[in-house]
């Protein structure tokens, strides 16, 4: 589609925007435009990808430097023309900058140059139970019970199952990897990433407090990390409610940055702050109206 040598911010964005007014004019008259739009920019990102996954001349370092950019200019474009075929209301705007901030910081863990980082796939649920039944029947093994009260035991225990089960619970978090730190020891990591913890969050704080619990009981190896894009300030108490937590190590704003950094070897926050700068990069009709609707205060990673 595109034969791209230059991968700066400059013709990323020329490229983006000239791709994206083909498409515009393609779509803008059809059923959910938006989504259709979506979809070829997507495979635009995909080329463009393809061609620094095969240049092996590119070090992984320089290889994520050009992937990040790649990135950034697809989602500037992507809020133009969002905003041109339905302008943004506060709630879709805030949530869409928070949905594109975590996939990009989990470009540091597929493009990483450390060695020993690698994948892993997270238990399920029927996996963590039978392996916590096991645990907990190795226990009553070992405890002086009656036949009656082991049967009354067990009853009461598969009530509890069936309440936990009946919610749906979800072990996957956002990223699941496994790091080595020396020759002889590995962490495993259980990464939930969140843009901020506003008043609504009850549910979902519920929800991490106990697969954070399930996984500290699963393996002791496995360390429980929420990457929070806000500074702590700028939450609320349902965030204290995970810091206050054996479950969790919470980190917010720039202690998130330097996690990523310490966990991947980049440091996203030194691209950020000499690559990104929203106000300028979206074009005039954009930042105009975020602007005048006080949305532009919110362009902030």
């Amino acid at each position: 589609m595109y034969k791209v040598d230059n991968f700066s911010k400059e013709n990323l964005l020329k490229i983006y925007r000239e791709f994206g007014e083909e498409v515009y004019e393609e779509v803008k008259y059809n059923k959910k435009p938006i989504d259709k739009w979506n979809s070829r920019i997507k495979k635009l990102t995909k080329n463009l990808l393809d061609t620094l996954i095969k240049d092996e001349e590119l070090t992984n370092e320089q290889r994520l430097n050009k992937v990040l950019m790649v990135h950034y200019c697809s989602y500037i474009v992507m809020i133009e023309y969002r905003n041109r075929m339905r302008p943004y209301e506060y709630m879709d705007f805030t949530r869409r900058i928070g949905e594109l901030w975590e996939p990009f910081c989990k470009l540091c863990w597929e493009y990483t140059s450390l060695k020993g980082i690698a994948e892993i796939i997270p238990p399920k649920f029927e996996e963590a139970k039978e392996q916590l039944l096991g645990n907990l029947n190795e226990f009553l093994d070992s405890t002086p019970l009656t036949k009656e009260e082991r049967q009354e035991l067990n009853k009461y225990l598969d009530l509890i199952w069936e309440l936990v089960a009946s919610g749906e619970i979800k072990l996957e978090s956002d990223l699941h990897f496994v790091k080595e730190e020396n020759a002889s020891y590995s962490t495993k990591y259980n990464i939930d990433f969140k843009s901020g913890f506003n008043s609504n969050e009850k549910g979902n704080t519920n929800r991490l407090l106990m697969v954070g619990s399930i996984y500290k009981k699963l393996d002791p190896a496995y360390q429980n990390l929420l990457l929070v894009r806000a500074e702590e300030s700028e939450n609320n108490h349902y965030l204290q409610t995970l810091k206050n937590s054996s479950q969790w190590e919470v980190y917010c704003g720039h202690e998130t940055y330097e996690k990523i950094e310490h966990l991947t070897g980049f440091p996203l926050k030194k691209w950020i702050i000499e690559n990104i700068d929203w106000e300028n990069d979206l074009d005039n009709e954009t930042i105009t109206y975020l602007r005048e609707n006080s949305l532009s205060q919110y362009l902030r990673w």
